[in-house]
C-alpha cells in the first residue's frame, strides 16, 4: 500500500530579508512572522557617504499588502544631533536606525513588502511573509 501524500510540507527556514543601496543597506530580523508578533526593520548608512536624514523621524517603512494597500506606516524614534541632519560619514563610520513592526493579530497571511525610507538615501524594499505560506504545515 502506498504511503498517502502530506498535504503540507514543514515550513522552510527562510533567511531574513535584506537589500542594499550604497550609502544604506537594511534589514529585517526575520523574514516570516505570526500575526500578533513583531517584525524589527534595521537601516544603516555608511561611510563614506553624506546623507540627509530627518530628525524627528529619521527612518519611516511604510507595509502594503499583495494588492499594494498600506498596512503600517511607522518612524524611528528622534535622532540624536550627531545621527540627523547632514549626516557626514567617514569611511568605515555608521549611522543605524530601527523601526519596529506589531503586526495586528488580525492581518491576513501572505506576503507583504516593506519600503525603508531615511531621507535622501535610496529607498529600500524587503519582502517577508505573515503567517504560514500556502502549502506548510
Amino acid at each position: 500500500m502506498a504511503t498517502p501524500t502530506p498535504h503540507c510540507r514543514p515550513a522552510p527556514s527562510l533567511a531574513p530579508p535584506s537589500a542594499a543601496a550604497a550609502p544604506v543597506s537594511a534589514t529585517a530580523d526575520q523574514a516570516q512572522v505570526d500575526p500578533g508578533g513583531t517584525v524589527t526593520f534595521t537601516e544603516t548608512a555608511a561611510g563614506p557617504a553624506t546623507v540627509q536624514v530627518y530628525c524627528a523621524q529619521p527612518l519611516q517603512v511604510v507595509v502594503t499588502d499583495g494588492t499594494g494597500l498600506s498596512v503600517y506606516s511607522g518612524y524611528s524614534p528622534p535622532a540624536p544631533a550627531s545621527a540627523c541632519g547632514e549626516v557626514d560619514l567617514a569611511a568605515g563610520a555608521a549611522e543605524t536606525y530601527q523601526v519596529t513592526w506589531p503586526v495586528e493579530s488580525s492581518i491576513p497571511g501572505g506576503t507583504y513588502t516593506a519600503a525603508l525610507i531615511l531621507g535622501d538615501a535610496p529607498e529600500l524594499t524587503l519582502t517577508l511573509a505573515v503567517g504560514a505560506l500556502p502549502g506548510e504545515c
